[in-house]
């Protein structure tokens, strides 16, 4: 919910500097979330800042494109845009920081992919070595659910069950747990963060499918079978970034092949 006026004044804030920093926190807070991924017009990021009253000032100025506005300098917000406000011109000034490092973080994302990716004979990319995947990797995870899938469990499957969760648990209402995620060659173990204690354990037999959602690059799903109940299920995580979400899907496959090597060797014993 939006601080304002009547609510800080119910809060007994009535000190006029302290409400203006603390709305200036809370805005700034509210603009680093919205920036998840760089806004593709630059209506679309005035909307973000709440700030769509100067966008035809942006356009008639040649301001039209998001690269022209990450290259503005904060003296052409007042002599070429006309913006005198100094709270919206600090909003624009500092989103446009934001952006610039976000942009930066993305293309330095970008060319390590490109730059690490295997060629197609070479297989998955491998993040560990086969002793570190026997003992098991941890990542921090919010679990946004599960659900029950029919037929083959395919992409198609995953991607409505990650939908409807991330719509389920988009508006805050439902509150998402966070997990440490143990992958290891025998299976995958959700760990309570608080207590340390095993919630619950997949053997690596039991999960069929694991892939990352195209819709949203910090969502993955994998799914799992009852094999006594003959009932599959999706369970949808979400990562802290895009780079860990490819990572933890990378090194469950990982875990399939460093788990099939071991059933090799241990079938070759006499």
């Amino acid at each position: 919910s939006r601080v304002s006026t009547q609510s800080t004044g119910a809060l007994g804030i009535t000190n006029e500097r302290v409400k203006k920093k603390l709305f200036d926190s809370v805005e700034q807070e509210l603009i680093s979330f919205q920036h998840g991924s760089v806004p593709g017009t630059v209506e679309e990021w005035l909307r973000e800042l709440h700030l769509t009253k100067y966008l035809s000032k942006f356009t008639s100025q040649r301001f039209g494109c998001m690269s022209r506005v990450l290259a503005i300098w904060e003296i052409e917000l007042t002599t070429i845009l006309g913006i005198e406000p100094i709270g919206h011109r600090k909003r624009i000034m500092r989103s446009i920081r934001d952006l610039k490092h976000l942009q930066k973080s993305l293309d330095d994302a970008e060319r390590s992919k490109k730059q690490a990716t295997p060629s197609p004979s070479s297989g998955p990319q491998q993040f560990h070595s086969r002793a570190e995947i026997e003992r098991g990797i941890d990542y921090e995870v919010r679990y946004l659910g599960c659900s029950k899938v029919d037929g083959s469990g395919g992409k198609r499957e995953t991607a409505a069950v990650c939908a409807k969760l991330l719509e389920k648990t988009r508006g805050g209402e439902q509150k998402v747990p966070e997990y440490r995620l143990r992958i290891a060659a025998g299976g995958i173990e959700f760990i309570d963060k608080l207590s340390q204690r095993s919630v619950c354990n997949y053997p690596i037999q039991d999960i069929s499918f694991v892939s990352r959602d195209k819709g949203n690059l910090l969502v993955f799903s994998f799914i799992t079978t009852d094999r006594r109940a003959g009932v599959k299920m999706c369970h949808v995580l979400k990562a802290l970034t895009r780079n860990q979400a490819y990572e933890t899907c990378a090194t469950i496959a990982q875990s399939f092949e460093v788990a099939y090597q071991i059933s090799k060797e241990q079938a070759a014993k006499p």
